[in-house]
């Protein structure tokens, strides 16, 4: 076989910058400096000789590769020093030293790829070893490439994991393995060096990432019990290394932010001018008074206003990012410690959003005969001004009248008002008496005037200038760990046995301090908030976790059997207060603190969480050949009442090594690994929410009869369900992993099942009960995803191009088979859950098209009021099931999907001569999306600002035939033109995509160029959210949306174009 390679391997060596030379004669002994001619002999581990083995000088100027015997011939330096490689072994360096000849260069194989130590669940494996779904994140394609949060480092880089977010500084991106899972958060656990922390770790820097391993099964994911329903993301932090002096690591960029202004193609004032007198008169209502037909037929503005909003609300971003570590050790022992310093000013003028970040880190660990102790302490600070009100769940507590999303107000403002305008400002008691432009105390103009009319959106820069939205965000976590040696420590000494005992504890305290401030001038729908309505909200947050893990582990080898043993229980419990206090109407000048209020409200909850487990877990394997693991976790949980607040978790994997038999059909030197395996687990989730099960007294003056005399006092007033129960998941997993080519290309398959049961879900109480509640949270219903996944990586490292190639490609079938007794669907507005179908499905109308005539209006379903050029609908159903031959709302109808059906990525990693460019890519198919911005702009109604394509509206021929490519537009909507706005799937796009996510370029410079004082210089270029493929129209077309609103994406904030530069360095 190594003989049919050598002509490919000669063309390899040839392209990594290998030469052949003519022999010279032998020499014993020369002069350091003199160039002589070294014969040698290159042979693998077993005394084979290896075939076009890979043999050249430092900077590869001189090289040869093997022949068909392992000889190889060089002209080089006396004390050159010579550096032999071969795919899939270890480089070896050779000093020359004078020698001619060198009899025997031995190359060990290089399974650092199998033999590569994983991260599970309290302990590691051989990655060869595996039994369950672990994807493993290439750690040194994250070192080389910039990013802000550690969640976004795994967008496209693993199968089965979404991530999404919109845009926001300091965002907390949204998280999704293999697809929804739960009704409530879908959230991963993560586990930061081997201690929980939640579902949010955006407080913590990229920059000290080691290691992500990410668990997406039942058997991988089981060891962490309840809070592993959604998988677990595991990520190991950096140490220093034993020996080392000190070393300073700097990692630094600058960076800007760009919104691009043509997602949408809106309208300029005379576009709008005239689009709106077309729709004032199809509507008969009253053109307001700033437009004016001119001599031209159209109308005009009545003075020079065409107010580009978009430029006047957005601005270019600034990022900036520093980070600098000193780590190092000694023969015993080794320290890190980073500080990190994140600030992004936000793309909107005025307060906000924008995020910073500091954070500091300092881990040690220290290892004495029989001890290993492990300390790791971690501070964050954030400060984010959060103005973008960047969702619908965002607008701001506490306003009378909700202010408008400030993206939909930019872009659906009319551009004949004006920004800003000092000259109209009018005193306090003056407001109300205003009526032609109408302008606040600060110079912004409001929305609703006799001029421009009523286009219900608020002036975004009076919201993003005026408004405060503060949280600061203080977070420590402490964690102190010790392995023991149990036997060393008893004096017993065994290669083949092991006994370790392991406590670890963790302290974490978080600290929120929460400001919101509304003044009087932010105006709500069509009028100023009353002064007596203006609002200070202060609020605090405190949060700790306190955790205990002891577990002891054995680890043996008998004779071809390898078993690993673990036992142990955790103990973790968490502390939540919440205080809120307002104030409602201020004097002026402004002092905002809650004492100069008129009047002041408060409230304040305590929550208490604790969690008790107990764990085993069983590794075996024969001969490395035959594989298992099994794990069961026993957990009790407060969340749930006493009787049922224990339950058990268990799960089995197995694994056959098919390469490591004897009767294997291919080469190992074509497969070097082949592995078969299988898993079934169930896991639990007991993220419910505090004292559920627990019925709440009202003391609301609640009045009862006792012998004819009523009594006030306090009542349980609700029904509350005693009985909720864990959520249960079980997961079914089956796998193949390939390594080929010595270990060059890599190949995962999996087909997964999960099912999720007993899934919390509110059934409505009947009205005879006499409680106030409708509806009370029970264990009533049941959900499915399968789906296939699918990874590659392919690694040339051996010559002067070296790259490195990831994809991956998954598939989700998501289906809803119960949502309780007597249930079979869930609507709500544009979405609907049927049983037997996917969770959140658009619901509406089917679009037919228009009519273009009244003979299209008469052959279709009665739409009443409806008329020539207003849309046309499909006639799906009436009350009795049937077509009805009108359409009404018995004809709505499942649209289609929000959940993307296709996930992949695409990675690539190349390096030469210094230079390295790394380029990411990911997107879906299959996907579907109802994009509110979008949906406003092509609305055939209002007064709000349009897209241009809405000026083709209207056209008509001499027969009257309409001609337009839209329906017809009105100012106002009624029962009777409500018939173009309705939702349908002409409201629906395809959103299938493909994001150029990220393309680096950088230069590693030669350390010879700093004379020793520096090292590790690399200086790169970087452009993040490049460039997306796709024929969707918005923004953020990878916005997930909600659990039961997949695919709705409702003003997310725009994520930012960001064009960075960076240094890293070592001395």
């Amino acid at each position: 076989m190594r003989k049919q390679l050598f002509s490919m391997m000669l063309c390899l060596g040839a392209v990594g910058g290998a030469s052949f030379v003519t022999p010279m004669p032998a020499m014993a002994a020369v002069a350091q400096d003199q160039v002589i001619t070294v014969k040698g002999h290159v042979v693998d581990d077993q005394g084979e000789p290896l075939i076009g083995a890979t043999v050249k000088t430092k900077d590869a100027k001189t090289g040869a590769v093997t022949d068909l015997d392992g000889n190889f011939e060089i002209r080089v330096k006396a004390n050159a020093t010579l550096f032999v490689s071969y795919l899939g072994y270890k480089e070896r360096e050779i000093a020359v030293r004078g020698r001619a000849i060198i009899e025997s260069i031995q190359l060990s194989a290089d399974n650092q790829v199998l033999d590569q130590v994983v991260v599970v669940g309290y302990g590691t494996q051989k990655k060869a070893d595996l039994t369950g779904s672990v994807s493993i994140v290439n750690a040194e394609e994250m070192k080389k490439v910039s990013n802000s949060n550690i969640s976004t480092m795994l967008e496209g880089k693993v199968a089965g994991v979404q991530i999404t977010s919109d845009g926001q500084p300091g965002a907390d991106p949204s998280v999704r393995i293999r697809g929804i899972g739960s009704f409530g958060s879908t959230a991963p656990l993560y586990v930061i060096d081997g201690v929980p922390m939640g579902t949010t770790i955006r407080d913590f820097s990229p920059n000290d990432i080691e290691t992500i391993q990410i668990l997406k099964d039942a058997s991988a994911g089981a060891i962490y019990g309840s809070r592993a329903a959604n998988g677990v993301v595991i990520i190991t932090t950096k140490n220093g290394k034993k020996d080392q002096p000190l070393k300073v690591n700097y990692s630094g960029y600058f960076g800007v932010d760009q919104i691009p202004g043509d997602v949408y193609d809106v309208m300029n004032a005379d576009q709008y001018s005239q689009y709106l007198g077309t729709a004032c008169t199809n509507s008969n209502t009253p053109i307001p008074g700033g437009y004016k037909m001119g001599e031209d037929g159209k109308y005009h503005f009545q003075d020079a206003t065409n107010t580009d909003w978009f430029d006047e609300v957005f601005k270019t971003g600034i990022r900036q990012n520093h980070n600098v570590a000193l780590s190092g050790g000694s023969s015993h022992s080794t320290y890190n410690v980073s500080l990190d310093y994140y600030n992004q000013k936000g793309t909107l003028e005025g307060a906000g959003p924008n995020y910073e970040r500091y954070t500091a880190r300092v881990n040690n660990t220290m290892d004495t005969k029989f001890v290993k102790f492990r300390t790791s302490m971690v501070y964050s600070h954030s400060d984010q001004d959060n103005m973008g009100l960047s969702n619908a769940s965002e607008y701001v507590q506490g306003l009378y009248g909700d202010v408008t999303n400030v993206l939909r107000g930019t872009l659906l403002m009319q551009p004949t008002i004006k920004a800003y305008d000092k000259s109209t400002w009018v005193l306090d008691d003056k407001v109300g008496a205003a009526n032609g432009y109408r302008y606040d105390a600060y110079g912004y103009g409001v929305y609703y005037d006799g001029v421009h009319g009523d286009i219900s959106a608020s002036n975004p820069l009076l919201v993003n200038n005026l408004l405060q939205r503060n949280t600061l965000v203080d977070r420590f976590v402490g964690t102190a760990s010790a392995d023991v040696d149990l036997l060393g420590m008893v004096g017993i000494k065994s290669k083949n046995h092991g006994l370790h005992y392991n406590v670890n504890l963790s302290y974490s305290k978080t600290e929120a301090k929460d400001k919101t401030w509304i003044p009087s001038w932010i105006q709500s729908n069509r009028v100023y908030l009353a002064k007596e309505n203006e609002r200070l909200t202060k609020g605090s947050r405190n949060y700790s976790d306190a955790l205990v893990e002891n577990t002891i582990t054995y680890d043996g080898k008998i004779g071809k059997h390898n078993i690993n043993l673990l036992a142990g229980m955790t103990y973790e419990e968490e502390n939540t207060n919440l205080l809120t206090g307002w104030g409602i109407n201020f004097t002026e000048p402004y002092f905002l603190q809650l004492q100069n209020a008129k009047n002041t409200y408060s409230e304040s909850y305590e929550f208490k969480h604790s969690l008790a487990s107990y764990v085993g877990r069983l590794n075996y394997n024969y001969d490395e050949k035959y594989l298992l693991s099994a794990v069961v976790r026993r957990d009790g949980s407060s969340r749930l009442s006493k009787n049922i607040r224990w339950a058990t978790f268990p799960s089995v994997s197995l694994g056959w090594r098919f390469d490591k038999e004897k009767f294997f059909p291919i080469s190992r030197d074509i497969v070097n690994m082949f592995k078969i395996r299988a898993s079934y687990g169930e896991l639990g989730n007991e993220n419910i929410g505090e004292y559920q099960y627990m019925a709440s007294m009202n003391r609301n003056n609640m009045t009862y009869s006792f012998g004819n005399s009523p009594v006030t006092g306090s009542a349980v007033s609700t029904f509350v369900n005693n009985d909720i129960a864990w959520e249960k998941k079980k997961t079914t997993n089956v796998g193949i992993d390939l390594a080929m080519f010595n270990n060059r290309l890599e190949f995962t398959a999996e087909w997964y099942k999960n099912k999720s049961e007993d899934l919390l879900y509110s059934v409505p109480v009947p009205a005879q009960t006499g409680v106030s509640n409708t509806s009370v949270t029970m264990n009533a219903a049941s959900m499915e995803n399968s789906g296939f996944e699918f990874s590659a990586t392919y690694r040339n490292r051996d010559h002067a191009l070296k790259y490195d190639i990831s994809a991956n490609v998954s598939t989700l079938k998501n289906k809803v088979t119960s949502l309780g007794i007597g249930k079979d669907s869930y609507i709500s507005g544009a979405y609907a859950t049927y049983v037997g179908q996917e969770i959140g499905q658009f619901y509406g109308w089917v679009y037919k098209g228009i009519a273009r005539t009244q003979e299209d209006l008469d052959n279709n379903a009665v739409q009443q009021g409806a008329n020539v050029g207003d849309c046309l609908y499909e006639d799906i159903s009436g009350p009795d099931g049937t077509p009805d031959g009108v359409i009404d709302a018995y004809d709505q109808t499942v649209l289609g999907s929000g959940l993307p059906k296709v996930n992949f990525g695409l990675s690539t990693h190349l390096e030469y001569k210094g230079f390295d460019l790394n380029i990411s890519t990911y997107g879906v198919l299959n996907y579907h999306v109802s994009d509110d911005i979008y949906n406003s702009l092509n609305s055939c109604y209002g007064y709000g600002n349009k897209e241009v394509g809405m000026l083709d509206a209207n056209r008509w021929s001499e027969d009257g035939t309409y001609l337009s490519s839209v329906p017809r537009t009105y100012a106002a909507n009624n029962a009777t033109l409500a018939w173009n706005d309705l939702f349908s799937s002409r409201k629906i796009q395809n959103a299938a995509y493909w994001k150029i996510a990220n393309v680096e370029l950088g230069y590693n410079f030669p350390d010879k160029w700093f004379g020793g004082y520096v090292s590790g210089v690399r200086l790169y270029v970087s452009a993040q959210n490049l460039y997306t493929f796709t024929g969707y129209h918005g923004y953020n077309v990878d916005y997930a949306g909600g659990t039961f609103t997949p695919g709705y994406n409702f003003c997310s904030f725009p994520s930012a174009r960001t064009f960075m530069c960076g240094l890293h360095f070592t001395f």
